[in-house]
């Protein structure tokens, strides 16, 4: 009888958990804190905290009465919202990530539905008598529950105002739902007992119901007989049931089917007053409200958590060993993780980017786990979208060594910049690519010789090749910068037409080896146009044809080298670039030049069509006052903007020239006015007052009804009159900044009442007198802080400026306090650097970048 082969091996045993948890285990104890977000009142705590269901947003409730919003995948505060007539506490976000619910603390027991969009209340859910204790919305429907002190537990649904359902219950202060949504656990402190429910039968008596005086005996050590249980929460595989606890003998780790206690999570420390935060059933103290210290992780293994000290986070893993201390079942924390700027009162991990928040006086966020991601499956793909969003590729023409061996990082096609195209292309991450950026210095071999024969080198051939198979395989592209001393060979170009792509910007190389020039196709889906190092003699490729052909550009920007204007080198013909133009001009809203040098043949109003233009943008292109003896002759193309310009609300040039009022009487209403000032002042010349003068009274007689921004160049100097005349004739200003001296700047102080909007105000250092710091010594003192309250003397702190600004890095914020005693000392001062402005539009764009 024959036989068949034999049948396989089993396969090999899976990996067993200690395996898994070693590795996990050493990366989770690396975990630093790397924001620290300072609340802006002192004495204020942070008695809640909320990520959304993205894991996009944090929502954090504070003593102060207001709601802060933060972004917690780009580290930065969003925006705050005000809850000062009914408090705030246990604000929890919807399935939606604009709306959230949240309890009031004073003036009624209400729950109140907020938009955080326009900070408008969407409905208040009336019902409970007593403060609320929890906030439990579900995770998969609009429905949520609340705990309250009146001895009930009500089910909600955001869509109605009205109650679905109550349960009476004695003291059920906190309550959670199963990761499934079908149970819900309901602890009743003073019976020291758990009360599950299912949710389709929440009218009938708990299916089970959990004892717990075995596993937390009474607390008459402690002077108190109800436990103070802070926070329930069961793991996101439904295998487990968490209770916080504020006493000394530790957190419950139970089985959420039977109820048995798996162990106790004791702190390192016995905690003291102060540091954790009041337990719903607690008795009346001053300690802030707060949520419980404890979080379960993503993977419903680790348990993060309070030490119970000043500065520190614990962690506990739930599969480690189990020491047995008397009768106790026990797991003790397997590392801690420092936080040295502040204590964990309030802990929350994100289930979604698995990073940490905790929170006291101030918040913070830790690093997330990027590093686990190599040790779970889950998190990995979970974190991909993210991590391959915006991708920067950074070439260098010679090679690198490690700092730790000496050994090399690679050269040619095995370098991280070409192992980094490699990766785009053969692996399944170019999808989630948005933003692609390719900078640095490309060695191009064997350039004279291939320039000789009117060649391509090999290399930026491959390295072409390599690029259009990345851009093809990135289907989600929006972005492309291309920054290196290489151009773009066709095959790139051509992957660019049947891209998505809406925004390019191409960088042309400087050296003059002949090289091919290609004709740029036009790019259908392309917005945004930004062109770097344009040199006529540097063989740059012929753009003409993207410009005319691509229907959808709306933004362009140009940068010419700077090299033929300093040596006055006419070879810029702007008809080889815009002549295909003509015949349908531009469409754009947005145009920006840049080093612009050649001479005015007539047509240039002939490329752009006037009535779309809204902001332009030009610098050190124009031949104003203060260009050396050399350019006279030139009637440069940029002094005559062309017909009148009706949607024009954005300005920005360094070099006013003559006819720059005449132009501004034929624009639109202007509302944002720049004009930023060279490091290096040019000559005085009387000619610029006149200037100056002719356009304040063009910018005012036409524009003063609109403008919000207004920077004045530094050379020019205004009087208390010029101060006086804007002030009056602009009422919507919200950032201004000119040169004057100390005593014309302090006039300004009577005229604050005519400037309710302003915001920003900063004082330039003029260039042809003694330095600032010299000047206001003359003046009056003005070496701290207190020169504020000089300064608002006679305006009042109700129309005073955020931000002020007295030359020579004085710049100060100015904090607004409710204060019903006093109004003079309802404002505070603080002294920043100029690193805290860099991003405000007077300061940003006080430069020669576009």
């Amino acid at each position: 009888m024959a036989q068949g082969p034999p049948p396989p091996p089993p396969p090999p045993p899976p990996p067993s958990n200690s395996e898994k948890a070693q590795k996990t285990s050493d990366i989770i104890g690396t975990l630093r804190p790397t924001k620290l977000f300072k609340l802006s009142k002192p004495d204020t705590y942070v008695t809640s905290l909320d990520f959304d269901d993205e894991g996009q947003l944090l929502i954090a409730a504070c003593s102060d009465d207001s709601l802060q919003l933060y972004s917690a995948r780009d580290g930065a505060h969003q925006k705050t919202l005000l809850s000062q007539k009914y408090g705030c506490h246990l604000a929890r976000f919807s399935h939606h990530s604009q709306t959230v619910i949240y309890a009031s603390t004073k003036g009624e027991d209400a729950i109140r539905y907020l938009s955080t969009h326009d900070m408008s209340y969407i409905r208040y859910f009336r019902g409970h008598s007593a403060p609320v204790t929890d906030l439990v919305p579900c995770p998969r429907d609009d429905t949520f529950l609340s705990c309250s002190t009146d001895n009930t537990v009500r089910l909600w649904n955001l869509k109605s105002q009205y109650a679905q359902a109550r349960l009476n219950l004695a003291t059920p202060y906190i309550a959670a739902y199963d990761p499934s949504a079908t149970v819900i656990a309901i602890a009743s402190a003073s019976t020291s007992s758990i009360l599950l429910y299912d949710i389709r039968n929440f009218d009938k008596p708990p299916f089970a119901t959990f004892d717990m005086r075995q596993y937390d005996p009474p607390l008459a050590s402690h002077g108190s007989i109800i436990p103070e249980w802070s926070k329930l929460e069961f793991s996101n595989d439904g295998k487990s049931l968490l209770v916080t606890t504020n006493d000394g003998q530790g957190h419950l780790l139970l089985d959420a089917f039977n109820g048995e206690l798996k162990a106790q999570l004791p702190r390192p420390y016995q905690p003291t007053w102060g540091i954790l935060r009041s337990a719903p059933a607690a008795t009346p103290s001053k300690t802030p409200l707060g949520q419980g210290d404890t979080s379960f992780t993503a993977d419903g293994r680790f348990v993060v958590g309070g030490s119970g000290a000043d500065r520190d986070v614990v962690v506990w893993d739930t599969q480690g060993r189990i020491s047995k201390e008397g009768e106790k079942k026990v797991i003790r924390p397997m590392c801690s993780l420092p936080c040295d700027k502040g204590k964990g009162a309030v802990v929350l991990w994100n289930h979604r980017f698995n990073m940490m928040a905790t929170a006291d006086t101030e918040l913070e966020a830790p690093a997330d786990l990027a590093r686990i991601c190599r040790t779970c499956r889950v998190f990995h793909y979970m974190t991909l979208p993210l991590l391959y969003t915006s991708v920067t590729l950074r070439s260098y023409d010679f090679i690198r060594y490690s700092p730790d061996d000496g050994r090399p990082e690679g050269c040619g096609m095995g370098s991280p910049f070409v192992m980094g195209l490699n990766g785009l292309v053969l692996r399944n991450v170019a999808e989630y690519v948005k933003v692609l950026k390719i900078v640095g210095e490309y060695k191009e071999h064997d350039v004279e010789a291939c320039s000789s024969n009117g060649r391509v080198p090999d290399s930026s051939m491959m390295l072409s090749t390599l690029v259009r198979v990345a851009i093809d395989r990135c289907t989600s592209l929006g972005e492309l910068r291309w920054e290196l001393n290489t151009k773009m060979q066709p095959t790139v170009w051509e992957g660019l037409v049947h891209s998505k792509i809406k925004s390019l910007t191409i960088k042309f190389p400087t050296s003059r080896t002949p090289k091919p020039v290609s004709i740029v196709p036009p790019i259908p889906s392309l917005v945004s146009l930004k062109v770097l190092d344009v040199d006529s003699l540097c063989y740059v490729d012929d753009i003409s044809r993207l410009l005319a052909e691509s229907r959808k550009l709306e933004d362009l920007s140009i940068v010419w080298n700077p090299r033929m204007r300093e040596a006055s080198e006419l070879s810029v013909n702007l008809s080889t670039i815009f002549g295909r133009c003509r015949e349908q001009p531009l469409k754009l809203k947005k145009a920006a030049v840049k080093n612009l040098f050649t001479y005015d043949d007539g047509t240039c109003p002939q490329y752009y069509d006037t009535d779309y233009l809204e902001e332009i943008t030009v610098i050190n292109s124009i031949s104003g006052i203060g260009d050396s003896g050399a350019s006279p002759f030139i009637e440069d193309p940029m002094r005559k903007l062309g017909p009148p310009l009706p949607r024009l609300k954005y300005l920005r040039g360094d070099r006013p020239w003559d006819g720059m009022a005449e132009v501004l009487t034929n624009t639109g209403q202007l509302e944002k006015l720049y004009m930023p000032s060279p490091q290096k002042a040019p000559p005085r010349e009387f000619k610029a007052d006149s200037l100056r003068d002719s356009l304040i009274e063009a910018i005012t007689q036409h524009h003063g009804q609109t403008l919000r921004h207004i920077l004045f160049p530094s050379r020019w100097r205004l009087s208390s009159d010029h101060i006086r005349h804007i002030a009056r004739q602009c009422p919507k200003l919200e950032q201004l900044g000119f040169a004057a001296t100390p005593f014309d700047f302090m006039s300004i102080r009577s005229e604050l009442q005519f400037l309710p909007k302003l915001k920003v105000l900063r004082l330039l250092e003029y260039p042809y007198s003694n330095p600032l710091s010299e000047q206001w010594h003359d003046y009056e003192s003005f070496d701290n802080a207190e020169c504020i309250d000089t300064f608002v003397n006679g305006a009042g702190a109700s129309h005073l400026p955020r931000w002020i600004d007295f030359g020579e890095g004085q710049v100060y914020e100015i904090e607004r306090i409710d204060s019903p005693e006093e109004l003079d000392r309802s404002i505070r001062v603080k002294q920043r650097n100029h690193e805290a402005v860099k991003d405000i539009d007077i300061w940003k764009l006080d430069s020669f970048d576009i």
